[in-house]
């Protein structure tokens, strides 16, 4: 009977200790400080048990509120169709009494039309990406794999092509120095134009599918990654010709 006691008063005293506790707090956008206006979701889960609990964020004031049990280390993950994936963490120490805890947090939303990679990807006349093209789309193709419904927009400018070297030049042909009285002379004929550059439309689709090819594994792929034609470059032009930007921001379930 003690021995009862002694353990009833030992399970009472550990669950004093882990009290249940009220998390609330607000989710910001960090470019603005205020609310996303848009729906999001915390995912927080007990390192402890592994236990999840799925938490809506406010998209109007960024309010969240969750019971949580003290004495317990918990992982937050924030994810949205507007932002990009964020992983933060909280520490509730042991509470004997219920009690409310705040913790602020912020996000990055996505905005439309930034950069993400912009790189002198494919050497004058080749279709092989190069190692820097390369690294840039290898993270990318991180973020689209950890942002599941991130779009991208890839711009590939158009080459033009190889222009022919110049003609040789003839020497003319020295003026007679005695003419016929009467006799007409032969008017100097004009060069011949050059030849057309236009786009190098072969090179392009080569360059374009050799980057399809590193994001063929990207989950709705067809309607994440869009592809564009960029401006048309000289043949010897050293600019960039690969651009990366985030694309629309929407939920891939609007299509």
């Amino acid at each position: 009977m003690k021995h009862a006691i002694v353990f009833a008063l030992i399970t009472l005293q550990l669950c004093a200790q882990n009290a249940l506790v009220n998390i609330k707090g607000t989710v910001l956008d960090e470019r603005t400080g205020k609310p996303l206006g848009h729906e999001m979701d915390m995912v927080i889960t007990s390192e402890k048990t592994g236990k999840k609990f799925v938490v809506k964020v406010n998209s109007s004031t960024g309010e969240y509120l969750q019971p949580l049990e003290s004495g317990q280390r918990y992982s937050v993950v924030f994810s949205s169709y507007a932002i990009y994936r964020k992983t933060a963490t909280i520490e509730i120490p042991p509470m004997q009494k219920f009690k409310e805890l705040t913790f602020d947090f912020t996000v990055r939303s996505l905005k439309e039309g930034e950069s993400l990679a912009e790189v002198r990807a494919f050497a004058a006349g080749s279709a092989e990406l190069n190692a820097e093209a390369r690294s840039a789309i290898t993270r990318v193709h991180d973020l689209l794999k950890e942002n599941r419904q991130m779009r991208i927009v890839v711009e590939l400018a158009r080459e033009l092509t190889q222009p022919p070297p110049p003609p040789p030049v003839t020497k003319k042909k020295a003026a007679s120095k005695k003419t016929k009285k009467g006799a007409k002379t032969q008017p100097e004929q004009p060069p011949p134009p050059p030849p057309a550059v236009t786009v190098n439309d072969s090179l392009y689709t080569a360059r374009l599918e050799a980057i399809k090819s590193l994001f063929a594994d990207i989950r709705d792929a067809e309607i994440r990654v869009q592809y564009r034609a960029g401006s048309e470059q000289p043949f010897a032009s050293t600019e960039p010709n690969l651009r990366i930007l985030t694309g629309p921001v929407k939920s891939i379930f609007d299509e």
